[in-house]
C-alpha cells in the first residue's frame, strides 16, 4: 500500500506530499489540472516507466531536465519501504536509502495495474503493449523471469549484430544461449497467460464482464511456429535473417490474441473495448496476488475513470474495486460521479487538483 507519494519537477505538478487513504482515494479537477500527472508519478515510481510517453525525461517539468519522485509503502510481508526515482538524464532508482541496480526490487514491492487512455493501445494497438503485459506478468509469476529476459536479450541482441554484418556462422554461435533462454522466458509467458485465463472467467471478475455477448478468450501466440524448437526455427530462417539483418522469429514475436464470441477485440464497440480492458487489467492484478507474498495487493489506477463508459460498465469496475479492497487512486473531472462514489464508499478519500496543486477535501 502507498501511504505517502512526494514529487518534485513533474510536469505541471505543484511540489508537494500526499497521503492517500488505503481504499478509494478520488482525484477531482478540470482537463489539464495536473490529475494525470498525479498518476503518471505512481506508474514512474512503481514500474521506472512512464504510462504517457517512452522517453522519462519528457516527464520533467517544462524548461527542467530532471526530476524526482518518492514514497512509502507498508505491506505485512516488507513492513515499510522508502522508494525513490530520480533522473537527470537516467534513471536512478532507490530502496530504503539505497541506490540500486534496476528497479526490479521496487516492482515486487509495488505491484500497480492501470487503466488510461493508452490503455486502448493493448487490445487495438501493435503487439509491443501485449509482449509489456506478458512480462510483466511473468515477472510476477516466475522469479527468475528477469534473469533469463536479460540472458536472452542479450544473445538475441549480439545475433541480431552478427547478422547485420552478413555473418551467418558468427549468428549461429549465439543461437543456442537464445534459443535456451528464449524458450525458458516463453514458458513463463505462457504459464501467466494461463494464470490470466482463469482470472477472465472467474466470479471475481464477472461484474466487469456484464454486459458482454460471450467470455473473453485469450491465445498466447510465441512468436515462432509451435511445432518446432525456437533452435529449429533459428536455423531456418538464418538465410532469410541475413538478407533482412535481424531475426524475424523468437520471443520478439509474441503476441496475446484477444477474442470475444470468436471476434478480434478490435472489431468489437468501444464500450465492450472497456469492460474488456477493465476485466483484463484487474485479472492481472488477480495474478499478481495469487503469485506474490501474502497480503500484497496491487495499487490500481484509474485516470479519467467515467470515460467513454456506460452505466453498467462504470458499475462493474466500482463494484469491483470495492470487493476487492484494493488500494486505488481514480481522477475525473465529474465532480457528481466522484460525490456519489464518496457517499457509497464511506472509506472514500477525495482530492482536489488545481494549477497542479493537490489539496485534501473533508
Amino acid at each position: 500500500m502507498l501511504t505517502e507519494l512526494w514529487s518534485q519537477g513533474v510536469r505541471n505538478l505543484v511540489e508537494g506530499r500526499i497521503r492517500p487513504g488505503p481504499g478509494l482515494n478520488l482525484f477531482v479537477g478540470g482537463n489539464g489540472s495536473g490529475k494525470t500527472s498525479l498518476l503518471e508519478s505512481c506508474h514512474v515510481l512503481g514500474l521506472g516507466r512512464s504510462f504517457r510517453t517512452h522517453r522519462l525525461a519528457r516527464v520533467a517539468a517544462s524548461g527542467h531536465s530532471d526530476f524526482a519522485v518518492a514514497g512509502e509503502l507498508h505491506d505485512p510481508h516488507h513492513g515499510r519501504s522508502r522508494v525513490a526515482v530520480e533522473w537527470a538524464g537516467q534513471r536512478r532508482s532507490r530502496l530504503n536509502g539505497q541506490w540500486i541496480e534496476g528497479h526490479w526490487d521496487i516492482v515486487r514491492r509495488m505491484p500497480l495495474v492501470a487503466v488510461h487512455a493508452g490503455s486502448f493501445e493493448l487490445l487495438t494497438g501493435p503487439p509491443e503493449e501485449r509482449r509489456r503485459l506478458l512480462d510483466w506478468g511473468a515477472f510476477y509469476v516466475d522469479a527468475g523471469f528477469a534473469g533469463e529476459w536479460q540472458t536472452w536479450r542479450r544473445a538475441h541482441e549480439q545475433r541480431n549484430a552478427a547478422l547485420r554484418e552478413r555473418d551467418g556462422n558468427l549468428a549461429a554461435r549465439f543461437e543456442t544461449l537464445a534459443a535456451a533462454a528464449g524458450t525458458r522466458l516463453t514458458g513463463m509467458r505462457k504459464r501467466f497467460t494461463e494464470r490470466l485465463a482463469e482470472f477472465l472467467c472467474d466470479a471475481s471478475t464477472a461484474c466487469l464482464r456484464e454486459g458482454l455477448p460471450a467470455e473473453i478468450e485469450i491465445a498466447f501466440r510465441p512468436g515462432w511456429p509451435e511445432n518446432e524448437s525456437l533452435l529449429e526455427a533459428y536455423a531456418r530462417s538464418r538465410a532469410s535473417d541475413l538478407e533482412r539483418g535481424f531475426g524475424q522469429s523468437g520471443p520478439q514475436k509474441a503476441d496475446l490474441e484477444i477474442r470475444v464470441a470468436g471476434r478480434p477485440i478490435r472489431e468489437a464497440s468501444r464500450g465492450e473495448q472497456k469492460r474488456v480492458l477493465n476485466a483484463l487489467v484487474i485479472s492481472q492484478g488477480l495474478v499478481q496476488i495469487a503469485s506474490g507474498p501474502e497480503g500484497l495487493t496491487p495499487l490500481l489506477l484509474l485516470d479519467d475513470a467515467v470515460a467513454e463508459m456506460d452505466e453498467m460498465g462504470l458499475g462493474g469496475i466500482t463494484e469491483a474495486v470495492a470487493a476487492l479492497g484494493w488500494q486505488c487512486l481514480a481522477t475525473t473531472v465529474d465532480q457528481e460521479w466522484a460525490r456519489r462514489m464518496a457517499d457509497t464508499h464511506p472509506e472514500a478519500v477525495m482530492f482536489h487538483v488545481e494549477q497542479g496543486s493537490i489539496t485534501r477535501v473533508d
